[in-house]
């Protein structure tokens, strides 16, 4: 690992723990073992050095969910298939939900940035299954709804287990092992609700 990497490995702890507003280059460079000065050499300002994180968590996940939004299999299961991805993705990396909510409540306009590629995929996506949809709720296999309040559910569903867990660990005081598997029963539970909510 660069230093660099060192350097934004740390920074993403402290953003996570502490919040944007709470976290300063000063925490971040000592428990990094630099100067101050390097982490401004590398970053700037912690605005930039919160946005390199925002970053590469955010192009990636939308990069990489476009191959499973698959057009050749059972609907539902295509859901289901997203669903998962997305809450594999946000098991593998569980700050990011997070990071994202901290953004929003603090400083929202650093979302801007991302707006035209999550627009551009929305209407990609939604354009591409919006008439596979339509034929699956005339034939009557689909429930009457929309490609939109999909994706919202199937983004909520996967998502809102991961905000819980600072307060399952701080509150609740559940250990690793009891998160674990709380997160294994709700991935579970998202595959029955998609089924339940959207299957006729």
């Amino acid at each position: 690992m660069t230093k660099e990497q060192e350097i934004q490995a740390v920074a993403e702890e402290e953003f996570y723990h502490n919040g944007y507003q709470a976290t300063s280059m000063v925490t971040v460079a000592r428990r990094a073992g630099v100067t101050h000065a390097m982490v401004n050499y590398y970053y700037r300002s912690k605005e930039q050095l919160f946005l390199k994180i925002l970053d590469s968590h955010t192009y990636s996940f939308i990069e990489n969910l476009r191959p499973v939004m698959k057009e050749d299999c059972d609907f539902i299961q295509a859901l289901i298939d997203v669903s998962d991805y997305v809450f594999d993705t946000l098991n593998a990396d569980r700050m990011f939900p997070s990071l994202i909510l901290d953004v929003i409540r603090t400083a929202p306009e650093m979302l801007d940035r991302y707006r035209e590629s999550a627009e551009s995929f929305a209407s990609e996506t939604i354009g591409r299954h919006a008439a596979r949809l339509n034929k699956e709720i005339e034939a009557g296999r689909i429930v009457e709804t929309s490609m939109k309040e999909i994706l919202e559910n199937i983004l909520m569903l996967a998502a809102s287990p991961f905000l819980l867990i600072p307060t399952l660990e701080n509150v609740c005081r559940l250990s690793a092992e009891d998160i674990d598997n709380y997160l294994s029963r709700r991935k579970k539970e998202i595959a029955v609700i998609i089924r339940s909510r959207y299957s006729r």
